[in-house]
């Protein structure tokens, strides 16, 4: 009986082979956003503020010559690339986010798009990840439960 009870315990702990099973798993997404030099650093301070756990900034320099710049309206070469990974659950947030700072005003126009992210190695970069706090447990039914 001791042991029947324990191997249920050990089971249900979160570092389980069945996590997606027993918890309630959101799915990622890869936002990319490429804007003039400078404007990155806004996107990751708010994004902070917003929960997402990891927003990258990236330096990048355009090597096409300049007229193909002059053709694509591409005023600087310079530019800061954020990668940063997002819960579906909050994309909708963080797109409008991004709509707004762009029709501000012309010169924080940028590109942004997002790439799924299929998998991922382990539960504890998954929760990373994810910014999970919490796992919220699954019923034996599927359905939602409490909170852990």
């Amino acid at each position: 009986m001791f042991f029947k009870k324990k191997k249920e315990i050990q089971q249900r702990k979160e570092g389980s082979a069945n996590y997606d099973k027993d918890f309630e798993v959101t799915k990622l997404k890869v936002m990319v956003i490429i804007v003039d030099r400078g404007q990155g650093e806004y996107f990751t301070r708010i994004f902070e503020k917003k929960g997402v756990s990891a927003s990258f900034n990236i330096y990048g320099t355009g090597t096409a010559t300049k007229e193909i710049y002059d053709i694509l309206g591409i005023g600087e070469t310079k530019k800061d690339i954020v990668l940063s990974l997002v819960k579906i659950t909050d994309l909708d947030n963080l797109k409008k986010i991004v709509e707004d700072r762009f029709s501000l005003n012309k010169k924080y126009k940028g590109i942004s798009f997002c790439m799924d992210i299929d998998s991922v190695a382990g539960v504890l970069v998954y929760k990373y990840l994810a910014n999970v706090r919490e796992s919220k447990r699954r019923d034996n039914d599927g359905s939602k439960s409490k909170k852990l």
